[in-house]
């Protein structure tokens, strides 16, 4: 059986582990009671069937429906490792002298504006991105396409609900005999995580397969797919939106596909849009210096709103526990020492 190489106990799956093992605590109490190997079990008796319309699934997309144009690109059988390959292009930039103009007006419009006369751009039109209610930084969008991240991220990335998402459908169409999947860096490092990953990525490959070779539709086959398949997704957010959502979304503490998305997006703009680099910075990159508790000077404060700590995942020199301006008193995570 596979051992606990996390210490030096040995214990193998579902044993008890030695007192001094990482894993010794809550997870052997948490199995003592349960069941071992158990295969999963139906929430009915084997035959019983609901024949409701709803649940009909016939008129959804399937191999017999398929015009062989609904097939994933993606279909290539590899386990993308880490951030490997993760793909970010700007699909659509900034009007620039539009933005300027617009955000001019709207500088302006407290004062009025003499509209016998065209609106101009002045020399004003980057107060609105230092500050103030920027509402006007909403009449630019701009759009990113995204290819080759997970399911897991695309999930997260979606939760922004001032911005629009268009995405690639794993109901529409057929994902490929092995779609492409995304294994995280740390399960990759472990050879005894890989080799689970790699098994279960087989086996739910070899399943999706067999289900949409009954011609099941592809959005009940779906269900068995990982949670690390690959998919693409186009990003649309008002610049205000952006500008808001890399801020918190750019930070080190969060999904690393999302951080590495939200890091390219960053770059592939400040690439077209060069003078836009200065307000496109993480939250606490936008706090000035402060003494911590030990009197010691810091450049920044750690904005980070979560429970976990923040030593270790991320790289700026303030990410620290004395440094952050939220320190949660209950539920905080932290490792074990």
């Amino acid at each position: 059986m596979d051992e606990c190489i996390k210490c030096t106990c040995g214990a193998g799956e579902y044993e008890q582990h030695d007192v001094g093992c990482e894993l010794a605590t809550w997870v052997d109490k948490y199995r003592a009671d349960k069941p071992m190997f158990v295969m999963p079990m139906l929430s009915r008796d084997e035959g019983e069937t609901d024949d409701r319309a709803l649940l009909a699934d016939v008129a959804f997309n399937r191999h017999s429906m398929n015009d062989g144009e609904h097939v994933s690109p993606s279909d290539n059988g590899t386990v993308q490792v880490g951030t490997e390959n993760i793909n970010v292009r700007l699909v659509q930039g900034i009007d620039e002298d539009a933005l300027r103009r617009t955000l001019s007006a709207a500088v302006r419009a407290t004062v009025g504006l003499d509209m016998s006369q065209p609106v101009e751009a002045e020399g004003d039109w980057e107060e609105m991105l230092k500050g103030g209610l920027q509402t006007a930084l909403e009449t630019q969008v701009i759009v990113f396409g995204v290819s080759g991240v997970s399911r897991t991220c695309t999930h997260q990335l979606v939760r922004s609900r001032r911005a629009a998402f268009h995405q690639q459908s794993q109901r529409a169409g057929y994902m490929g005999d092995t779609p492409e999947c995304r294994m995280p860096e740390s399960v990759y490092k472990n050879p005894i995580a890989r080799d689970a990953f790699m098994e279960a990525t087989l086996h739910a490959w070899r399943a999706y397969r067999r289900i949409c070779d009954q011609d099941i539709s592809y959005q009940d086959a779906r269900f068995v797919l990982p949670e690390g398949t690959t998919n693409f997704i186009l990003l649309e957010y008002p610049v205000r939106e952006f500008l808001n959502v890399y801020a918190y979304r750019g930070c080190s503490m969060f999904q690393w596909e999302i951080v590495q998305v939200m890091r390219e997006c960053r770059r592939v703009l400040i690439e077209a849009h060069p003078w836009i680099e200065p307000y496109v910075k993480i939250s606490c990159e936008k706090t000035g210096p402060f003494l911590n508790p030990a009197g010691e000077s810091q450049d920044h404060h750690c904005t980070f709103q979560g429970w976990e700590d923040v030593e270790g995942q991320c790289d700026f020199p303030w990410a620290k526990q004395e440094a952050r301006t939220f320190k949660p008193e209950f539920h905080r995570i932290s490792r074990s020492k």
